[in-house]
């Protein structure tokens, strides 16, 4: 499953405002931000995405889980969408939308050609 670790103290509380809406692209990518959910514990965020890769178009879920140390960004298990390119850039423009906002470190990954450095 595609996903990124992020390093450093992050609160979901915070960020769910700067994480959504937004809208992205590049190339034959378009990568949409809409809605934020919050778990009332402030431990988890589902942020509702669209993706059109080259004239695909998929909807699903990306979550943000809040650990000790620090929060990984994947994809919402029951939503399951094609891990196309598009899909794993979504996850890299979360993924970069937090580091900007709270000063996190880039962990481990899967989807390193896809991060925004």
């Amino acid at each position: 499953m595609p996903h990124v670790v992020l390093q450093g103290s992050i609160s979901l509380e915070q960020c769910q405002s700067r994480i959504a809406p937004f809208l992205f692209r590049d190339g034959g990518f378009i990568v949409r931000g809409e809605r934020v959910f919050r778990d009332p514990e402030g431990m988890t965020l589902l942020i509702e995405t669209l993706v059109v890769d080259r004239g695909h178009t998929q909807k699903f879920f990306i979550q943000i889980v809040r650990r000790r140390e620090d929060a990984i960004v994947r994809l919402e298990p029951l939503t399951d969408p094609e891990k196309t390119p598009g899909v794993r850039r979504a996850l890299a423009v979360v993924a970069h939308r937090l580091r900007e906002s709270t000063g996190a470190t880039y962990g481990r990954s899967n989807i390193d050609p896809y991060l925004i450095r």
